[in-house]
C-alpha cells in the first residue's frame, strides 16, 4: 500500500457527515510501524476498530486494538511476540474558533467546527506506544527458566561475575579505617 493511502485510512471525514454512529476498521502492521517511525517494533498486526459518534459539537472516537507486535527482547535482542488487547478514547470538541490553550488535554482535542477531517494517525501511534510494556523480555518456561538466547544469557552471567570481582577497590580500604570526630 502506498504511503498516502495508508495515511488516508486514518483520516475520518467530518465535513458533510450526518450526526450518528460510524464504525471503521484498519490494520496497524509493519508498514504502519515504519511510517510512524516505531523503529523498536519489528513487525506485528494490530486490528483497529474505530467507533465514532458524531454530534453537532462533539466527536467521540473509541479505538479498540487487538493483535500482536514483535519487538526486540531487552535482555537478548531476539524478537518477542507481544499480544495486545486494549482500548483508548479521544473526544473532539468542535468550536467556532479555537483559542490558544484550548488543546492542553491529551484526551480532549479542540478543533474548528469547519474542520474537513480528523487525522487520528498520531493518536493511534501514541496509543500503541503507551500500551507497550516497559520491559520486554521473553517469558519464562514452565520451570521458571528464561527462554532468552542461552548464548547471550551465558555472556551476561560471565560479564556480571567479572564486574562483581571488580567492585572491590583496595584503594578505598584505607578510608574505611579513618575515624571521624563527632
Amino acid at each position: 500500500m502506498e504511503v498516502k493511502q495508508l495515511r488516508d485510512q486514518f483520516k475520518l471525514r467530518l465535513a458533510g457527515v450526518e450526526d450518528g454512529n460510524y464504525c471503521f476498521t484498519m490494520v496497524c502492521d509493519k508498514q504502519f510501524f515504519e511510517l510512524a517511525e516505531l523503529t523498536d517494533l519489528q513487525d506485528g498486526c494490530l486490528d483497529l476498530r474505530v467507533d465514532m459518534i458524531k454530534t453537532e459539537k462533539l466527536v467521540d472516537v473509541k479505538c479498540h486494538f487487538s493483535g500482536f507486535v514483535m519487538a526486540p527482547c531487552d535482555r537478548c535482542l531476539l524478537p518477542v511476540n507481544i499480544p495486545m488487547e486494549f482500548e483508548d478514547r479521544l473526544i473532539v470538541k468542535l468550536v467556532p474558533t479555537v483559542e490558544e490553550g484550548d488543546n492542553e488535554d491529551d484526551d480532549i482535542w479542540v478543533m474548528d467546527e469547519n474542520t474537513y477531517e480528523l487525522d487520528i494517525f498520531h493518536f493511534v501511534y501514541e496509543c500503541i506506544r503507551l500500551a507497550m510494556p516497559l520491559r520486554i523480555v521473553h517469558a519464562d518456561d514452565e520451570n521458571g527458566h528464561s527462554t532468552c538466547d542461552p548464548a547471550v544469557l551465558a555472556k551476561l552471567k560471565e560479564l556480571s561475575a567479572d564486574s562483581a570481582k571488580q567492585d572491590h577497590d583496595p584503594r578505598w580500604d584505607a578510608l574505611k579505617n579513618l575515624k571521624l570526630d563527632s
